[in-house]
């Protein structure tokens, strides 16, 4: 008579696991679709990813490509620069990571993107480039070029905006390997030539070699005006720094263009603190440095229908004809702004600025 009692008891903890277990899995999928749901509307999707994660540990368990993937994904949704959170979306990734290296060979594509985010996660620039260079490694491995080159800009781009130049020739390398392939083998307004040309022109820039840097980016100018239709933030990016490389380099002629473009790009709104394209510092006057002495200067001006500053006339300051409004008129003189339009033309129009001269502690 012990047996049909015995089995009676099996079949409620059976059942129950069951329950459980379905439970679960219906928790986890209402919570994975509201994470893809805010994934797709650009919304904060951190809550869901993580509780997606927690979730998919207790369904799909510690060693499952599912769990590595689903903490991928949450440390993807970590944004910010602190430390801590650093240290967060490393641990995430380096947990990923270890998961799939038990699941899959240390060169497959499985590994990739937890050894990218591991590389712009990790505090040391030399650990940055050994994860660069497997993910690289494993890129090969699938022989497809147009892959390895997409992994050696990625490379190129987390080392030279996340480790200050420590890995410079490293970084440069990768994008110049990268740079080739697209050019020889991408048309010139995809998206891949685009962010070369960009991330070539910051090397440029910092080497000081500005008139290459400034053709780099005349090219990503001169593919949307000639072969995409509409205003892109990578266009005005463009047109920007083109103003800066052109007014450094003392063509202000050519940097006119620009700033007429970014205009009508980004037409004037009504009360709107107006950004220069391009300004230059002040000087501090020596002797008021000397005795550690501080001023202000408001000044009005005019902008012209080609983005110069004019007639420039100071309405209020610290002191009445000192040397600080004299240092303030000089670096405004130089200021570059994108003009105000009206029906279709460009016109001048005015504006205030405040420049403040300060001594640190």
């Amino acid at each position: 008579m012990k047996l049909p009692t015995l089995l009676l008891c099996l079949g409620v903890v059976y059942s129950a696991n069951v329950c459980a277990e379905d439970t679960v899995k219906s928790q986890f999928s209402a919570v994975y679709q509201q994470y893809l749901d805010a994934i797709q509307s650009s919304e904060n999707a951190q809550h869901y990813a993580q509780q997606a994660y927690y979730l998919g540990k207790k369904f799909y368990g510690d060693s499952s490509d599912n769990t590595a993937n689903l903490a991928v994904n949450y440390a993807n949704t970590l944004k910010g620069k602190s430390a801590e959170l650093k240290k967060q979306r490393f641990e995430l990734y380096e947990y990923a990571y270890n998961t799939l290296l038990a699941n899959h060979s240390s060169t497959s594509l499985e590994t990739i993107d937890a050894l990218i985010g591991m590389a712009d996660n990790t505090l040391s620039p030399r650990e940055a480039a050994n994860y660069y260079e497997q993910v690289i490694e494993a890129a090969k491995q699938q022989k497809q070029p147009k892959l390895v080159a997409d992994m050696q800009f990625i490379a190129a781009q987390g080392l030279a905006y996340n480790y200050q130049g420590d890995k410079y020739r490293t970084a440069l390398n990768y994008l110049n390997e990268a740079d080739e392939y697209y050019t020889k083998n991408l048309p010139e307004n995809s998206v891949s030539r685009i962010k070369a040309d960009f991330l070539m022109a910051a090397f440029l820039q910092g080497k000081r070699q500005y008139d290459e840097a400034i053709t780099r980016l005349n090219r990503v100018v001169n593919v949307f005006d000639k072969a995409l239709s509409f205003d892109h933030d990578a266009e005005l990016s463009a047109h920007s720094k083109l103003i800066y490389l052109y007014e450094k380099t003392g063509n202000s002629d050519e940097a006119t263009k620009h700033c007429i473009a970014i205009a009508k790009m980004v037409p004037w709104k009504g009360n709107q603190d107006l950004t220069p394209l391009y300004r230059q510092e002040p000087k501090y006057p020596r002797r008021k440095a000397e005795k550690r002495q501080g001023g202000f200067v408001q000044m009005e001006f005019d902008i012209t229908p080609s983005g110069f500053v004019d007639n420039i006339k100071v309405i209020n300051s610290s002191k009445a004809g000192s040397a600080f409004e004299k240092e303030a008129i000089k670096a405004i003189e130089k200021w570059r702004y994108a003009p105000k339009f009206e029906d279709g033309k460009a016109v001048t129009a005015s504006t205030k600025v405040q420049l403040d001269f300060k001594i640190g502690r």
